[in-house]
């Protein structure tokens, strides 16, 4: 029974967090012009065999850099990527984003890619600069495309891919603290 309520909650959660696509087909990917320290995602790449669960090539997704450079994922490859689907409604997100960052000053050589959902860069970068995170990449996700394609469900999900750009693992909830999300990261190839 417990399974049951479970897997209710979960689907009321997908349907109420993560809006079903328009029926309408999308138009080609425009890129979005910078906005302070926020990137925008204006293209879901897709590769064979990409998903979004342990094992599977991260699905690629491409960005435009605070910037204005455009960059995508697998421009990444070669190293630790953690990324974190969230929003700054989310209680578990605003007491985790402290631990990301203090994690991500300590190693540069990890790329932290923080995925807001549908929110827009003011609320973004007024969540950032409350809680003064200078270390992460904030990304807005129009339309939660990117959500959608790696299958999250819930806020906080965070991704943690190796260098050869796999998913090694998915954290579902949080708050994580600093040495959860240490441990994710050594998990290694």
């Amino acid at each position: 029974m417990g399974g049951a309520v479970a897997a209710l909650v979960l689907a009321t959660a997908a349907a109420v967090l993560i809006p079903a696509p328009a029926a309408v087909p999308s138009p080609p990917p425009q890129v979005p012009a910078p906005s302070g320290r926020v990137g925008a995602i204006y293209q879901l790449i897709e590769h064979e065999g990409s998903a979004g669960r342990v094992g599977a090539l991260a699905p690629i997704f491409a960005w435009a850099t605070p910037d204005g450079r455009l960059t995508d994922l697998a421009a990444l490859r070669g190293r630790p990527v953690v990324i974190t689907f969230w929003a700054t409604w989310c209680v578990p997100c605003r007491k985790e984003m402290p631990a990301f960052d203090r994690v991500a000053a300590r190693r540069p050589n990890v790329a932290f890619l923080e995925v807001d959902l549908q929110e827009d860069a003011d609320t973004v970068l007024g969540f950032f600069d409350q809680l003064g995170l200078r270390h992460l990449q904030p990304i807005l996700d129009p339309g939660a495309r990117t959500a959608r394609r790696y299958g999250v469900v819930a806020l906080p999900t965070t991704f943690f891919v190796n260098p050869a750009g796999v998913v090694r693992h998915v954290e579902v909830g949080g708050p994580m603290s600093e040495q959860t999300i240490e441990s994710r990261i050594a998990q290694g190839p």
